[in-house]
């Protein structure tokens, strides 16, 4: 970034060129309550959330079809407005979880867990992650005016898929400036602002100022939707202050203290292969967190664990040429958190054929076997690095 680009940035100006509009128009919301298959809604529909509690960001990668419903409720997909089919992201795993990187920097300092697998129970806002800005007017859209978060099964949508597809960067703050709008956050004027109502591929963020409520990309002012916390945090109804308000709503960085699960899949442990054994070691991991990046160490017993990790993001590997002996391997991942998940499997590799499936017979096992000739290979698509 050039001296002035970076002068601009600080002042809260971008750099000129051509840029998108965040948000279209919504119509006006039903006035009753209703719930997905078209029956009557009631309160219990609408669950209140408590200020200062965590929650939980879900990026819904893989396409979904809403029923019709009021108010939105992404435990059921089910929403007020938007009830075509939204196909998957067609983006690869790597900007899947790169974005989600992004998102999860950008959410840090707040007590949002964001995630692209759909949460098994409580309450959680699901960003809807595809279409594409032609097809839907805008990067994305949300219901807005929520105050106090009342409603945290909310429903947002990011449209960034065709010719946007590798917008990582702009992938990542539409996805917030959409949750945020169905948090109660409003368009403010600040350029380098998340909320801010244009955006393109370059970084922006939650500024932790009073910067003032617009209503639309001509940056007219105001109101505020939610104006009794604009006074509380800005002294002025007009204005927002971003960082505060997502504080207020859900209080100190959310911390990831689970570890993975992590399972073998192939081959069995106590294995039998004929020499030189080449095979695939195929690996089943379960977190809360994933898609997501992985550090993974490998390595056969009476061996010391490697110093660097291999990052991959599907665990697994492959054995080449492993010589005749009983083989103990182990495998160490951690996710971005540092949380560790580990285990242990053993191989036995003889020179004979391995037995048909009905004879006992294990073949014929040789020694404990040299470690000369064989490696540890990452599998090509599990290697993959994240590039900046």
């Amino acid at each position: 970034m050039t001296g002035t680009a970076l002068a601009l940035v600080l002042a809260g100006e971008l750099p000129a060129g051509p840029r998108h509009r965040l948000d279209v128009p919504l119509p006006e919301p039903p006035a009753a309550a209703f719930g997905p298959d078209g029956i009557a809604g009631d309160a219990t529909f609408r669950e209140a959330r408590v200020l200062g509690t965590p929650t939980v960001l879900f990026v819904n990668f893989d396409g979904v079809h809403l029923r019709s419903c009021n108010p939105s409720d992404a435990r059921h997909d089910c929403h007020w407005y938007n009830n075509d089919p939204i196909p998957a992201f067609s983006g690869s795993l790597q900007t899947r979880v790169a974005i989600l990187q992004a998102m999860r920097a950008h959410a840090a300092p707040f007590g949002v867990r964001v995630t692209g697998t759909r949460p098994s129970f409580g309450n959680y806002t699901m960003v809807v992650y595809g279409g594409t800005e032609a097809e839907f007017g805008a990067l994305g859209s949300a219901p807005s005016g929520d105050c106090g978060d009342a409603n945290p099964n909310e429903i947002a949508f990011a449209h960034l898929d065709g010719e946007l597809v590798d917008w990582v960067v702009a992938g990542a703050t539409t996805s917030l400036h959409e949750a945020a709008h169905t948090w109660g956050l409003d368009h403010v004027d600040l350029a380098s602002e998340i909320m801010y109502p244009e955006g393109d591929d370059s970084e922006t963020w939650f500024d932790d100022a009073c910067h003032g409520v617009v209503q639309d990309t001509d940056l007219t002012p105001g109101p505020a939707a939610c104006p009794a916390l604009a006074l509380e945090l800005c002294d002025d109804a007009g204005r927002q202050n971003s960082v505060a308000t997502l504080h207020q709503l859900f209080g100190p960085a959310f911390v990831d203290d689970l570890a993975p699960r992590l399972s073998l899949l192939s081959p069995e442990d106590g294995a039998y292969l004929q020499a030189p054994a080449s095979f695939e070691v195929r690996l089943a991991i379960d977190d809360a967190q994933d898609p997501q990046e992985y550090a993974m160490w490998t390595w056969l017993d009476g061996e010391p664990r490697p110093a660097q990790p291999t990052r991959v993001l599907a665990p697994g590997f492959r054995v080449e040429a492993l010589p005749p002996g009983s083989w103990r391997l182990h495998v160490v991942v951690a996710d971005e958190a540092g949380n560790e998940a580990a285990l242990a499997f053993e191989v036995e590799v003889g020179v004979d054929p391995p037995p048909a499936p009905d004879d006992g017979d294990r073949g014929c096992r040789v020694g404990s076997g040299t470690r000369d000739g064989w490696a540890i290979v990452p599998l090509l698509l599990a290697a993959w690095r994240r590039r900046r």
